[in-house]
């Protein structure tokens, strides 16, 4: 779910969710439980939490700050460890291979657990089949963002400009990210004269976006926020939120600007390797749900656009397939598929 480009500005973003085992899926029953009520699992060494990012991004920082929360929980160090490359396949092989014994978390968004479905006709790993949905994290609203200098200063001004001879060059976190997806979805609305630039992760298409060296891009609102702040950036919509942003209340929802069809927010998540016993994936699912609503990432993350969303294992389970379909039918619709 993006980058951010400065390691100063890595800011850590972030209902107790039911953690009876009646609420996991059926793949989850029917594993043995050691543990019980007086004496609940925990884990016996390191606990590794797998992101498919590098490190210094969005994803990255998130993880850091729930893993000091849940170090603290399990009594047990809680390893970030990045995997990037391949659109998330790197990380989920990795954590295919591991043990399913609660002693790994698979972090993802909305690429690597709802997109690559789509977009990978030989994907190598299929997230019902090879996972258990743990819980969703956060929903983020994210930003249509110009370099400061542009001279297109609304989303009209755009669309006329995208009309031009000249087209108008985006950038996105890479192939098949759902900056690229949605502005492809845009593009197809609007009949725009667009040309997608992919990068491998945010912080450099930021960069050239600053830089004047492409036209406009779609962000995660808590990357681009500090630069619109600076007078580096202007924003020109807010896409996946309903109602205008409290930290940028001069700036329009996709909705008032007749576009509300194309209203997406982003999302992230955990998983685990299917097989994981059940009173391990009760108790993680726990920890991690107290973790993202705990007053220190409330505090850190409370002024960046996103808003903690668990889900007990089942929910997000339904979840992950409902966006599945949905993004699959967008992606065929604009033709979008990776190798």
């Amino acid at each position: 779910m993006g980058t951010i480009v400065n390691s100063k500005r890595h800011f850590l973003y972030s209902a107790l969710a039911s953690t009876l085992v009646s609420a996991l899926p059926r793949s989850a029953w029917s594993q043995p439980n050691s543990a019980s009520a007086s004496n609940p699992w925990l884990p016996s060494r390191a606990v590794t939490w797998v992101v498919p990012y590098p490190a210094g991004g969005f994803g990255d920082a998130l993880s850091r700050v729930l893993a000091q929360q849940l170090t603290l929980s399990l009594k047990q160090p809680v390893i970030v460890e990045n995997k990037p490359g391949a659109g998330g396949q790197i990380a989920a092989a990795y954590v295919k291979q591991l043990p399913a014994d609660g002693h790994t978390l698979f972090y993802g968004d909305i690429g690597p657990l709802a997109m690559n479905a789509a977009l990978y006709p030989r994907l190598n790993y299929d997230v019902q089949r090879d996972f258990i949905p743990l819980t969703r994290l956060l929903t983020s609203a994210l930003v249509l963002v110009v370099p400061a200098n542009s001279p297109i200063k609304s989303m009209t001004e755009l669309q006329q400009a995208a009309k031009a001879d000249k087209s108008l060059h985006y950038g996105s976190y890479g192939v098949g990210s759902q900056p690229h997806i949605w502005m492809e979805m845009y593009r197809r609305e609007t009949g725009g004269n667009l040309e997608h630039v992919a990068y491998k992760g945010a912080a450099p298409a930021v960069q050239d976006l600053m830089g004047g060296h492409i036209d406009l891009m779609l962000d995660v609102a808590a990357n681009s926020l500090p630069y619109v702040r600076e007078g580096k950036l202007r924003a020109l919509a807010v896409v996946g939120s309903d109602k205008r942003l409290r930290q940028l209340p001069q700036v329009p929802t996709l909705a008032e600007l007749g576009l509300g069809s194309l209203n997406a927010p982003g999302w992230t998540g955990v998983v685990l390797r299917q097989g994981t016993p059940a009173a391990a994936v009760a108790q993680l699912h726990a920890a991690v749900v107290k973790a993202v609503q705990s007053p220190e990432v409330m505090e850190r993350f409370g002024d960046f656009a996103v808003t903690p969303a668990p889900q007990s294992p089942a929910d997000f389970s339904r979840f992950i397939q409902t966006e599945t379909e949905r993004w699959g039918q967008v992606i065929k619709a604009v033709g979008v598929t990776l190798d």
